[in-house]
Formats: structure tokens, sequence, C-alpha cells
């Protein structure tokens, strides 16, 4: 948003009665930021590069390596999961983008919540999502880990993660347009390698694929149906396929950083959630026509067994080099999100002030280092657990995203309650109707954990992870607000 239409809203606010004085003091700030923005409009970015820095967080291990899971505990009807984890995501980053779109925050949900609902539920959402991003990258750099363990088994898993690890935190130092150029190229990589991926998979369905018999539909209802294991199938899979949409957030926290937020991030969003939901559901389903869904591994990429058995010569190579790349550009983007997390926790005082410190191109080097350290730790767990810790983590990371969503939908519910006649420069239709489908839908989603017994660590760790951060909280944050009050 340049200062001359911000300074243009504030004066719309200002003429609304209704409006709350405590937004229109937020917006008269923001005027003086944009004001300043304008002198590095070199550092913006536009709707298309959002919506690929947001192709490249979601786009990772979610898909390409952890859809084996998934799918073995859901069937053919996985498909079905995938379809119901954007039903639920998407709106709820709707609601981001309308909060986003009236007030543009590199904290975005956190400092929303901070505003809305109370320091309390601000500080806690903050940490929990950088929590679930680090916990996120955990898994990413797993994943990488394992994919080149496919070429070299001999060498250990901790030396690759270690190796990759180093590697984020290099490519994290580049500045904004930078970033976003090889995120865009990443992105094109490995939205190409689905899209083709799709068009192999329904060729060799059709019977069209040279010297393969036509597949059919045998493997959608020939091994117990489409739900071999009924809908409860459906449901205990919905955690993990939240995990595959987590990070899409980070589309709302470019806010700073982008052309017009008021019309690029709600755009951003739209392109992002759409684009994602086709290409997931599409290479699922061809998975699952391809391959008996009790043979999909889930300790390597499904993708790269399909191609070895459709014997394209260094096919499977390849692929495997792409999700490589994928889930590298996708442990890249969240990085880039929990840097700006963190950085905004410490303007507000909720984390260590030193975090505050950027670089003359905006980087926030000391929250950036302080992330790569934690993520050291999944270099451990990849020596202690290399068989589990992809499933516990990717489980306590989808239950985190889960634990953020909920809290994003209650603040805009208390957003539109404060701007009942506040003409808000985007506004997402259906409420109250949708927001409050949203929450019942999440609950939904929280209740079909224990179906699958594997996720339950996952979710109690989130659980205890709330309930750590409310301690700290009330120990250590609160005082400073009693202060000021």
């Amino acid at each position: 948003m340049t200062g001359k239409n911000l300074q243009q809203f504030c004066t719309e606010l200002r003429a609304d009665e209704e409006a709350p004085a405590e937004l229109a003091v937020d917006l008269k700030l923001a005027a003086g930021t944009g004001a300043v923005r304008m002198g590095v409009a070199a550092r913006e970015i536009g709707t298309l590069e959002i919506i690929m820095i947001g192709l490249a967080v979601v786009i990772g291990a979610g898909i390409f390596v952890a859809s084996g899971i998934p799918i073995r505990i859901a069937g053919p009807a996985a498909v079905l999961s995938y379809l119901a984890g954007a039903l639920v995501v998407i709106p709820v980053m709707l609601y981001l983008a309308e909060m986003e779109a009236a007030w543009p925050s590199t904290g975005a949900f956190s400092d929303y919540a901070n505003r809305y609902l109370g320091p309390l539920m601000g500080f806690v959402t903050g940490w929990m999502y950088w929590s679930s991003g680090v916990l996120g990258m955990a898994t990413e750099v797993t994943a990488s880990a394992l994919l080149v363990h496919w070429w070299l088994p001999g060498w250990p898993l901790w030396l690759f993660s270690l190796f990759f690890s180093l590697l984020i935190t290099g490519i994290n130092l580049l500045d904004i347009r930078g970033f976003t150029r090889i995120e865009g190229l990443f992105s094109g990589i490995k939205i190409m390698a689905l899209f083709l991926f799709i068009l192999a998979g329904l060729t060799v369905l059709s019977g069209l694929w040279p010297g393969l018999a036509p597949v059919g539909t045998v493997n959608y209802f020939a091994y117990g149906g489409f739900f071999p294991r009924g809908v409860k199938g459906v449901f205990a899979s919905l955690l993990l396929v939240i995990f595959a949409y987590s990070g899409i957030q980070v589309v709302c926290m470019t806010a700073a950083q982008a052309t017009n937020p008021r019309h690029t991030i709600p755009r951003a969003v739209i392109g992002t959630g759409l684009t994602v939901t086709f290409l997931y559901t599409c290479a699922i389903f061809v998975l699952v026509g391809l391959l008996p869904w009790f043979t999909v591994p889930v300790a390597s990429s499904p993708f790269v067994t399909v191609l070895e058995r459709l014997r394209i010569p260094f096919g499977s190579h390849l692929l495997n080099a792409i999700i490589i790349t994928a889930v590298l550009s996708s442990m890249n983007t969240t990085m880039f999100g929990v840097t700006r997390m963190l950085k905004s926790l410490a303007e507000r005082h909720e984390a260590p002030r030193f975090l505050l410190k950027t670089d003359r191109r905006g980087i926030p080097t000391r929250a950036l280092a302080a992330s790569s350290i934690f993520l050291s730790i999944a270099v451990i767990l990849a020596y202690l657990l290399p068989q589990k810790v992809f499933l516990y983590v990717a489980s306590a990371s989808g239950f985190i995203s889960l634990f953020n969503w909920a809290v994003i939908t209650v603040t805009y519910i208390r957003f539109r309650q404060k701007l009942t006649r506040f003409k808000a420069p985007f506004a997402v239709p259906g409420y109250p109707y949708l927001p409050y489908t949203s929450l019942l839908l999440l609950l939904v989603v929280v209740a079909s954990v224990p179906l699958a017994r594997s996720q339950i660590p996952g979710m109690v760790s989130g659980l205890l992870l709330a309930i750590a951060y409310a301690m700290v909280f009330f120990l250590f944050v609160r005082r400073r607000y009693k202060a000021t009050a």
C-alpha cells in the first residue's frame, strides 16, 4: 500500500463515525509507515510474486513425501481428504487476508489476536506459529535427507540434514528481490513437475502410454472399495492432510513488502488456494489410480515409485531431484515466515529485543540466526529417530496449524464485530455463518486426530506447547502489559 493510498484510506475511515478509535490511530501510524515504504519501493512485490511465494511454502514434503501416509490411512478416499483440507484452510486464509487488507502487518494473525483477543492470545499464537514453522522445517529437512538417502543409502541422515539447514539459512540472507526470484524459479519447477505427473498418470490410466496396458479404475475400487477403511479413514487422515496445507499464511505475512496489499493479498490468497487445491487433489487422484493404496510407500516419495514402475529412463532420478528442490523451496519460504514472526514478537516486547536487528536490506538477521539454531534440533532428531521423526513432527506441526487457524477465525469474528459499519477494503462473503462453520470444521479435524493413534503424540505435544507458552506469558510477559495499562 503506497503512502498516498493509505492516507486516503485514513481520511475515509475518519469520516465513518462507527469505526473504532483504536483502528483509526493504527492507520494513522500505518500512513507514516506507508510514506516511508515509498522510499523502498524497489523491494515491493506484486500479486504473482506473492502467489509463487505461497506455492513455494505449501508445495513441499506434505504432498511429495508425506502423502503416502494419508493414502495408507484413508485409501483412495484420500482424494476427499485433500479436498476437505482445502475447504478448511482457504476460508481461514481469506479471513486473514481481509484483516491484512485493512491493516497490513508483518506479525499477521499474531498481531490481530493481540489487538482483538488480548495480549495472551497474541503471544501464544505468535510463538505457536514460530514453533509450527520450525517443526515444519524439521520435517522438510528430514524429508530432503531421506530423498538424498535414496541415492546414497550408506551416508548418515544427519549429515544431509545439517547441510540443507545451512543452505536454507544462506538463501534467506538474500534481499527480498533475490529471494522472490529464487522462489519463483523453485515454484515453477515443482508446479510443472506436478502438472506433468498428472498428465502422465492420466495417460497411463486411459491406456495411451506406449507399452503399458490401461490401468483404468481398478485401483479405485478393487481393494476394499473407494472407502476401504470407511469414512473413519477420511477423518483420521485429516491432520496430516492439514500439514500439507500448513504454511499458506505466509502469503499474508508479505503484506509489509507487497505493492498495494489491500488488493494484492486477497488476490494472492485466492490464487494460491485454488492452485494448490487443484494440484493436490489431481495428483492424489492419479496416485491412488496408478498404485493399489496399500502399496503406496510411506518412507519415500510415492511419486518416485510411480516413475520407477513406468520405466522412464532416469525418470525416477530426475523426479527425485525435483522433489528435493520442491522440499527445500518450501523450507526456504517457511524460514522467511518464522523470522518475520519472531521479529514482530520482538517489536511487541514478547521476544528478546535483540532480535529486532536488521541489516541495511531489511533482513532480520538475528531472528534468522535464532530460528536456524533451533532448526538444528532437526539434525539431532534425524540422528536419533530417523524412521519416526517425520510422522511425529509432521503431526505436531499440523496440530499447531489447526490451533492457529482456530485463533485466526475467532479473531476475525471479533474484528467484524468491532467494524459493524466500517467499509473494509476487502470483505469475505458469508459472515457470520462462514466463520462459525469454519470453527466447526476445525473442531471436527481436532476430534478426528485420535482415530489414527500414530498422530496422538503430535497432538499432545501441540497442547503441551500451548500450555507452556501460556505459562511463560503469565510469569514473564503479563507484568509489562499491566505496567503500561
